[in-house]
């Protein structure tokens, strides 16, 4: 057992393979066969697991016990060996890759190259400057002020011309640039512009803040290529870290970019799921089985730790299967409803992530020979909106529907939305009301909600019998698509919406047609 910067190792734990031998140097550092500064500087700039642990360890929140690890030795290794640019780590939560990349990797590329300038970009600033801070406390520590007085400040609050968690941090360095030597950004708050950084290193550009807000999500995207542009002409790398949180959040938006010419994917990723084979019932790779097993509850447990952001199994609602057909093509003589999906106010729903989902949909009662009637989609729109723009969504869109069966409305909690609409369609000079059975109010009546848009949806959509007009936004369409392809694990405001006409007409008296009628087969479907 030896100490090194007031921590305590054995070379036991980690199996044996680190880069060097500690122990040894660490006897002959203290005989005077090795003199001191050098070798722990050298030590420093070439290995990565030296950083972390007797550098960085200490400064470890909950993890500091499991940072002489096997896996954790092996991560560093491959970190050090693999590319530099262009690299995307997706490693389980709790697994080091902040402790390692972030951190112990950009204090080794200061201290190597304190003429550069590093960025740490998060999707937003606060969980960026959280990096910063820990990394600036540890250039406060004498032992990297006594290995490296050319590089760190001895009073660094005193002698650093910046030495701030919003503005960045500066060391010791030959030249003025404006650039600090660390700073932490935010990408759709705050992101520089003018500046150019030879590092950037991407963490936490998804959380659990944003995982449920397709919009914040999809700004990320955006910004995370505008960010391409603060990179220095020639010397620049960049790594992008984090554990997927969503199927189509900004991380497999990285995995999946391509390059034009070749095809082949832009960025080499380092995939660590928390077990050996990266299934549920695999052996941990680092924490105890214990630690793991307590995780399987959680619900982002394939994606957080098994960083598989789309579990396999069969897909329950395929959007190939939702197929389009232009308007004048949809029976005229189709029983029309309106259903209504609310998302509360405004301010609640651009947090969250949910939208107002309202629709149109045209069903022809036709018994065809697997007994179940085609539905067309006439009309629709989804989005975050407040509860009167909503409402006089709801309104144009039922002036222009014709006529229709019932209007449905969910009904949530306490809410008066229902009476809201019906008084606001009243004012027009059209009337419902639930007396006369034309206003319906939609509730769950107990059931999961993934079940219930499940056994609505999945039969008639696997079978063909769902349709979607061509004369619909092709945005909402996407979001759509987007809910079914995504589902049970993204946003559901368009099929929870879609899923809820089975419950009207369940008991609604159709005039049936019975499949002997002549009629026309189209690719479209049956008109």
């Amino acid at each position: 057992m030896i100490e090194i910067n007031g921590t305590k190792f054995s070379r036991h734990v980690g199996g044996g393979s680190y880069r060097h031998d500690y122990e040894r140097i660490a006897i002959d550092i203290a005989g005077g066969i090795l003199p001191e500064i050098p070798t722990y500087r050298k030590l420093i700039a070439t290995d990565l697991f030296f950083v972390l642990y007797f550098v960085v360890k200490p400064y470890l929140e909950g993890q500091e016990h499991t940072c002489n690890n096997p896996f954790v030795v092996q991560a560093c290794k491959e970190i050090e060996e693999g590319d530099r640019d262009y690299t995307l780590d997706v490693w389980a939560r709790f697994h080091f890759k902040s402790s390692i990349i972030t951190i112990a990797e950009t204090i080794q590329w200061i201290l190597t190259n304190p003429e550069t300038s590093t960025a740490i970009l998060a999707y937003a600033a606060k969980p960026a400057k959280k990096f910063l801070f820990s990394i600036r406390t540890i250039f406060e520590h004498d032992f990297l002020k006594h290995c490296y007085p050319d590089v760190v400040w001895e009073n660094s609050e005193r002698e650093a011309p910046m030495w701030s968690i919003d503005e960045g941090i500066v060391l010791r360095r030959k030249s003025n640039r404006p650039m600090p030597t660390v700073a932490a950004y935010g990408l759709i708050e705050g992101m520089p512009t003018g500046l150019h950084f030879e590092r950037r290193v991407y963490d936490d550009i998804v959380t659990e803040d944003i995982k449920n807000s397709l919009d914040v999500m999809e700004a990320v995207k955006d910004k995370f290529d505008a960010s391409q542009n603060l990179k220095t002409i020639e010397g620049s790398h960049h790594r992008v870290i984090g554990t997927f949180y969503h199927h189509n959040d900004p991380l497999t938006y990285v995995r999946d970019k391509t390059d034009t010419m070749t095809g082949k994917n832009k960025y080499a990723m380092r995939l660590k799921p928390a077990t050996h084979n990266g299934a549920e019932n695999g052996t941990p790779v680092l924490l105890s089985q214990t630690a793991l097993d307590d995780l399987k509850s959680d619900r982002s447990f394939n994606t957080q730790q098994l960083c598989n952001p789309t579990p396999e199994g069969t897909q329950l609602l395929n959007p190939d299967y939702f197929k389009p057909i232009e308007s004048e093509f949809i029976p005229k003589d189709c029983y029309k409803f309106m259903l209504v999906d609310q998302a509360g106010d405004l301010a609640t729903n651009l947090k969250s992530g949910d939208s107002w989902a309202i629709g149109v949909l045209g069903v022809k009662p036709e018994l065809t020979d697997i007994g179940a009637s085609a539905v067309y989609l006439m009309d629709l729109f989804i989005s975050p909106m407040s509860e009167s723009e909503a409402i006089e969504q709801i309104v144009r869109m039922y002036l222009n529907a014709g006529v229709l069966q019932k209007l449905g409305v969910e009904k949530v909690g306490l809410s008066t939305t229902h009476i809201h609409i019906a008084n606001a369609l009243t004012a027009r000079g059209r009337h419902v009301s639930e007396e006369s059975g034309s206003l319906v109010l939609l509730r769950p009546a107990g059931r999961e909600k993934t079940k219930k848009i499940e056994s609505a949806l999945a039969w008639p959509l696997n079978n063909n019998k769902l349709f979607y007009s061509t004369s619909i936004s092709s945005v909402f369409i996407d979001k759509l698509k987007l809910e079914m392809k995504q589902f049970p694990y993204g946003h559901d405001d368009g099929i929870d919406m879609m899923s809820y006409l089975y419950d009207i007409i369940r008991d609604y008296h159709f005039a049936v047609w019975n499949v002997q009628k002549k009629y026309k087969q189209t690719e479209m479907g049956v008109v």
